[in-house]
């Protein structure tokens, strides 16, 4: 007999979209034989909570998604009741973004969570399955660890799965260990352990396969599968029917569902790290190895897609995009002319026809992981980009009208006060440029180069991020082994009054861009002379710049050119070799002006062309 098979999808995973998590297991499972429904749990609360404040409490820090599920489990204990005290600055940002009073969190807790868990508890006739998987990213593990517990609780013979993020490594093997009522994890990718459990579970003999955590006689037990993870190329798209069929049933007129964003995977690891893991970068845990899919198979794959779901709209749920897809993907959906919209994750190193095949190829949102324009910052990162080339990739996505997701991130070990004087004068340049969403302090990420070898940076982990023993409260759990982000110290002391002119600089920046006085800078081009119109200050200043001074500028335009290339331009725009200090001169006029940044014999053009043809 085939399995029957119950996938769930809890709060606070996202509901904007469906999971591609469930979506995928989803396609595998049926693919094998299984009967399979998605129950997306989380619109439902989604709704009852009201979709604004929901859409907030998804993206809040200091696990609060977590703790307003936690009662059930950890309610009674002290730290827990103490949640609301110890992180009393947040909870005041999170009621005031979400425009309700504290007495508001309390009551979602202690009244609206436990009956949302009993509704869940008897909205199904769980007991008809044979197995209920619960995939668990983010803030949705308490919820998903409760519900599967009561399932268990009323329906013994249902065996529980868990998978997901938040089971990867460690912090499977402790939730497991700490949690009886679940009878399986896959801690890494389900495509090739996921089959062989099913197999398993239908024949109920043998072996538990390798790649899935297990009890033995009340041991905890779990082998390494033979390979890491099998031929992503063969993955087929995922099904998202239930995710669709259920939004209609809740709300038939929902905006959703009008043109909805479709989540797709390109590839999986990141080429990137392969090669430089970057620092504080905690991703792809066991995955690293760089697997993408085909191009005509990409191809496919968003045509499928977009005609099964009605919609032009995908997010790219990749850590960073193959480069070959951005002529052999995006450059033949800009040749075709097609209206498909993006949102995609990208390296910022890319030139100016990379950014504009992007834009004609559909690329409407990038999150290019600009985190620094400091040189010393980014390099201690190890990110491979320098300031120039995050500066290139804002500029031509402004000029092509891409959307950039960004944030400046502070905290690194081996930063100094230099770094932050160099990056607050500079960033004062670029106020006609997109600002970042916030100024943030490193999180150190379990499986980052930090996390691993902290020794090696300069790194002290204190403990588990400060929020789990608050919302996590059982003396039996090993907060560090189940923990995502730690605390941590280094010998780094920055003055405070740097970081707070870093914070208010970036906060002027984005409230220019939120105001009637939006900041600019761009130039007009006339055969003899070049015009720029600067607004970067509250004051406009219009300059003309003629001979040298236009030359230099109009060839720093589309890419970094150094001191060499640009006397090179000089000598063919006068015939002959330009005289002594003459391209130095124009160029320290320009930097003067603010209109030129210099970095290593570099110089770009900072000011955006009101030409629209380029």
């Amino acid at each position: 007999m085939p399995l029957n098979i119950a996938l769930i999808n809890m709060p606070f995973g996202f509901h904007i979209y469906p999971s591609i998590q469930l979506g995928t297991l989803s396609t595998l499972l049926k693919a094998h034989g299984c009967e399979v429904k998605n129950h997306y749990l989380n619109l439902h609360f989604a709704h009852q909570l009201g979709l604004p404040v929901y859409n907030q409490l998804c993206e809040k820090r200091f696990l609060i998604g977590e703790w307003l599920f936690s009662h059930p489990l950890f309610g009674d204990n002290a730290k827990n009741q103490d949640y609301l005290d110890h992180f009393a600055a947040h909870i005041e940002d999170v009621c005031r973004s979400i425009e309700r009073p504290r007495e508001f969190l309390i009551d979602v807790k202690t009244k609206m969570v436990p009956e949302f868990l009993q509704w869940s508890r008897e909205a199904c006739d769980w007991g008809a399955f044979d197995v209920v998987g619960f995939s668990s990213t983010f803030n949705q593990n308490i919820a998903s660890l409760t519900l599967a517990k009561w399932i268990k609780e009323k329906h013994p013979h249902i065996k529980i799965l868990f998978g997901g993020s938040n089971f990867e490594s460690d912090m499977g093997l402790e939730y497991f260990r700490v949690c009886p009522w679940i009878d399986y994890v896959v801690p890494g990718e389900a495509e090739d352990v996921l089959p062989q459990l099913v197999k398993y579970l239908e024949h109920g003999d043998g072996p538990v396969p390798r790649g899935v955590i297990h009890r033995c006689e009340g041991e905890v037990l779990y082998d390494e599968p033979e390979a890491m993870f099998g031929n992503f190329q063969d993955y087929a798209t995922p099904d998202y029917d239930d995710f669709f069929d259920q939004l209609r049933e809740i709300d038939p007129h929902s905006s959703l569902l009008e043109n909805p964003v479709i989540l797709y995977e390109t590839a999986r690891g990141c080429w990137w790290g392969e090669k430089h893991h970057c620092t504080f970068c905690g991703l792809n845990a066991s995955t690293m190895k760089f697997r993408s899919k085909p191009i005509e198979q990409v191809h496919a794959d968003l045509s499928q897609l977009s005609k099964k779901y009605d919609s032009f709209r995908f997010r790219l749920v990749d850590n960073i995009l193959e480069m070959k897809y951005i002529d052999g993907v995006f450059g033949d959906l800009a040749k075709n002319n097609y209206d498909l919209h993006f949102f995609i994750e990208v390296k910022s190193n890319l030139t100016k026809k990379q950014i504009k095949t992007l834009a004609q190829g559909g690329a409407k949102v990038i999150q290019p992981g600009i985190e620094s324009f400091s040189m010393n910052q980014l390099q201690e990162m190890d990110k491979g980009v320098r300031p120039l080339q995050n500066i290139l990739c804002m500029k031509w996505a402004m000029y092509y009208g891409i959307e950039i997701n960004w944030n400046i991130l502070i905290g690194f070990p081996g930063e100094t006060n230099a770094d932050y004087r160099q990056q607050i004068d500079l960033i004062k340049l670029l106020f006609h440029l997109p600002p970042p969403e916030c100024v943030g302090s490193l999180w150190l990420e379990r499986f980052s180069p930090y996390f691993q070898r902290p020794e090696e940076y300069g790194i002290k982990i204190t403990g588990p991020g400060e929020a789990y023993p608050y919302v996590y409260d059982h003396p039996d759990i090993d907060h560090l082994k189940i923990a995502y982000d730690f605390e941590f110290e280094t010998s780094t002391q920055i003055d405070p009054q740097l970081k707070q002119e870093l914070f208010q600089t970036a906060e002027e920046w984005k409230q220019r861009h939120q105001s009637e006085q939006l900041p600019y800078l761009i130039f007009t081009k006339a055969m003899d002379f070049v015009t720029v119109y600067d607004q970067r200050s509250l004051e406009s200043i219009k300059t003309r710049l003629d001979g040298p001074h236009a030359w230099a500028f109009i060839c720093c335009n589309e890419a970094p050119k150094s001191v060499g290339q640009i006397r090179d331009y000089f000598r063919e725009k006068m015939g002959k070799d330009p005289e002594d200090n003459l391209t130095e001169n124009a160029i320290a006029y320009l930097e003067e002006k603010g209109l030129l940044y210099g970095e290593r014999d570099k110089y770009l053009n900072l000011a955006l062309p009101h030409n629209s043809n380029l």
